[in-house]
């Protein structure tokens, strides 16, 4: 009789090794996956040492598939693709009630909550997932129906992608900051090169890895506006953009502001603009849909989404 257990690789280390190669990184599958690199060096080891063949040439920090990798990699791909249709062949009507839409923290805390407890209020019958994270998703691999992206637009026959506004970069503080650095309101607005004589707060550089996009950090934005900041700006790195925001509203210092994530708090008068100079990054944010799916209520859901989108003001 046949004896898989003792045949088959372990599967998490063929899960492993199908993101890595994908992705031609270590790091990359690492926050795919939500694990270490340290751990997906472990289980590319394991599934090493079940075949009896190296996976992976590694040169100058790159990595490139040997022909065994190759040779495993298209069958791989094929059962995995095999068994999402199966997965997907076997929900019940009553799982597929659910609508998940994947967004990015901040998105999500700052605009996509309110649009989504506007939305259940009107449409109790539907069951709403949300999934709030900072890497790029996919939605035909991870089953999510709907998603926020923010950068460029990817473009695939499998995604339909839908504009939803273009966004701007200035900087901002809170009136607790002004008062605590001696800046009356008739100081402002403050000169660009003003700005690089105060403390400012940054995106930790991990936040980016993994995104298709480069970076908008302090740097870029002092260039956009014809300065040339040192190479490396002091100030306090926070990982994740709410925590960021949260360290600006308490007088920290001064960070960087997307205007459709703080339009509410500049409105209220949490947050200043204290310069006049923006940023315009050419990157949209856009509401992806796989292309098949032709559940009518993740087709409500993405109207209204649309609909919240038009209302924002620029």
């Amino acid at each position: 009789m046949l004896n898989l257990k003792q045949q088959l690789p372990p599967l998490n280390a063929l899960i492993t090794f199908e993101a890595a190669a994908r992705h031609l990184s270590f790091t990359l599958a690492a926050n795919e996956l939500n694990v270490t690199q340290a751990a997906v060096s472990r289980q590319i080891k394991t599934l090493e040492q079940h075949l009896g063949t190296t996976l992976f040439n590694r040169y100058n920090r790159r990595l490139t598939l040997t022909i065994a990798a190759q040779q495993l990699l298209p069958s791989l791909l094929g059962a995995i693709a095999l068994i999402l249709d199966s997965v997907a062949q076997i929900n019940t009507a009553e799982q597929q009630k659910t609508v998940t839409i994947a967004a990015t923290i901040a998105f999500t805390t700052f605009k996509l909550n309110d649009w989504l407890s506007q939305f259940l209020q009107q449409h109790s019958n539907i069951e709403v997932r949300v999934i709030a994270t900072d890497r790029d998703v996919d939605l035909q691999r991870e089953g999510v129906d709907l998603a926020i992206s923010y950068g460029d637009v990817q473009q695939s026959n499998s995604l339909c992608n839908t504009f939803m506004f273009n966004d701007e970069i200035f900087p901002i503080c809170s009136p607790q900051y002004l008062h605590k650095a001696g800046i009356e309101h008739t100081d402002l607005p403050l000169e660009v090169a003003d700005i690089l004589q105060q403390p400012l707060l940054h995106l930790d550089e991990d936040h980016w890895q993994g995104l298709h996009y480069r970076a908008i950090d302090w740097n870029v934005w002092f260039r956009s506006q014809g300065h040339n900041p040192p190479k490396r700006l002091k100030g306090l790195m926070i990982n994740n953009y709410p925590l960021l925001l949260q360290a600006v509203l308490k007088g920290q210092g001064i960070a960087l502001g997307w205007r459709h994530l703080v339009n509410d708090l500049l409105d209220s008068g949490e947050l200043i603009a204290p310069v006049k100079a923006t940023f315009n990054s050419r990157r949209e944010y856009y509401l992806a849909r796989k292309s098949d799916c032709n559940n009518p209520d993740v087709s409500t859901l993405q109207q209204w989404i649309l609909h919240c989108a038009t209302a924002v003001p620029d």
